[in-house]
């Protein structure tokens, strides 16, 4: 039987599922049901020609460019990330040894060797060393919060810059030095904005901050590219499964919709694409990015969505 969207559908009667993203999370999705005998009639609906979302390596500039995703962070045993590519033999040996694997970080970023102001001049280490110890005991201060009734402040971001303030006023040193204190501050800011995912850390809630587990292992990347991992799992499917180049306009569902090919069935799930194209499933799985904005997401789900919820995480790969 063929659907409206032009794919031939296997004979034989089953649960329909239909998988909206090929990045990493609905590659992993279509290669588990893949896995089980009662999920024959599966697809992923990839909106570009290329699967893997935002792992992207690329090779056109006589190297390798990680376009997306660069690292692992925490690669040990604790990181299924890790045990992927280990399990694929993307990573080399450094990467591979024990040693490696049992370095803890206590999830935060070295400090420079060598830093700079915005005038050019050469800052010192001692000073970096010390904004660093500050800022980074404010960070791991957050966690208390975790299991707290109430917080003193919504967001990490107020909660530090209300600690700075107060470490401000025992500070002795003249005007310059303590406005280049806070510019260094204000750096540990943007990495750690960096890190969390976000534009503000006013926009991180203070409360589940500390639910962010630290895995031990030095950062690694993958010597042939972070694609290699998405590579591996989309040839592990069977190759009428991805479907490129359909990106989804909107989601039906609680409806009963019909399909030609199918009299007498009728589907609660109906997937329309940007091309006109539409797939009945009985079951979707929506694999879009946390940062989908708002209004995209209202109209990527139709009418049937009455809100949605915005949330944000902190993850220990960097995908």
């Amino acid at each position: 039987m063929e659907s409206s969207g032009g794919i031939t559908e296997p004979p034989g009667r089953g649960p329909r599922v239909l998988v909206v993203g090929g990045g990493i999370a609905g590659l992993a999705v279509a290669q588990r049901l893949c896995g089980h005998p009662t999920f024959r009639h599966l697809r992923v609906l990839e909106a570009t020609a290329r699967a893997g979302g935002r792992i992207r390596s690329e090779r056109s500039f006589g190297g390798i460019v990680e376009i997306g995703a660069h690292w692992i962070h925490g690669p040990s045993r604790g990181n299924p990330v890790f045990q992927l590519a280990a399990k694929c033999g993307l990573l080399g040996d450094k990467e591979l040894s024990e040693e490696n694997q049992l370095i803890e970080t206590g999830g935060h970023l070295g400090l420079p060797s060598v830093s700079y102001a915005s005038s050019g001049g050469g800052v010192s280490l001692e000073l970096v060393a010390e904004m660093g110890t500050l800022f980074y005991s404010l960070i791991d201060q957050t966690r208390e919060f975790l299991h707290a009734a109430q917080t003193p402040v919504p967001s990490v971001g107020e909660y530090l810059k209300k600690e700075i303030s107060q470490h401000m006023a025992s500070w002795t040193e003249d005007e310059d030095t303590k406005k280049l204190k806070l510019a260094i501050l204000n750096n540990f800011f943007n990495v750690e904005c960096c890190v969390s995912g976000t534009h503000s850390l006013d926009l991180v809630a203070l409360a589940p901050f500390g639910e962010y587990t630290v895995l031990p292992g030095l950062d690694c990347t993958f010597p042939g590219g972070y694609q290699g991992l998405t590579n591996h799992i989309a040839a592990s499917l069977p190759q009428d499964v991805m479907v490129f180049n359909k990106p989804v306009k909107t989601l039906h569902w609680n409806g009963s919709f019909q399909e030609a090919g199918s009299p007498g069935e009728t589907f609660p799930v109906l997937v329309e694409c940007e091309d006109g194209s539409c797939f009945p499933a009985h079951h979707v799985v929506l694999t879009v990015p946390l940062g989908l904005p708002t209004s995209s997401a209202g109209s990527l789900l139709g009418s049937s969505l009455s809100s949605w919820r915005r949330c944000r995480t902190r993850k220990y790969s960097s995908l």
